[in-house]
């Protein structure tokens, strides 16, 4: 929903997309994740980079807000 916000939203959306990506690819190149039980990739997929994983999570980030659909919606009108 951050991405919505133009520039203020962005920058949040970026630095929270990062502080995601920091540990996602630590486990998944330095502690070999990707290629113990993710073997069935193509080898280009188990040591991915690091900008990548960040690109990664603000894609799916931006197709969360646009697939997923408002559970709760609330509306007020006053009626005299």
């Amino acid at each position: 929903m951050l991405n919505a916000i133009p520039i203020i939203g962005w920058l949040l959306s970026l630095v929270f997309s990062i502080s995601l990506a920091i540990p996602f690819w630590l486990i998944w190149t330095i502690g070999g994740i990707g290629e113990t039980y993710f073997y069935w990739l193509p080898p280009v997929y188990h040591s991915i980079g690091f900008w990548e994983s960040v690109g990664l999570f603000m894609v799916i980030s931006i197709l969360k807000a646009m697939l997923v659909p408002k559970i709760v919606s609330v509306s007020s009108e006053s009626k005299s």
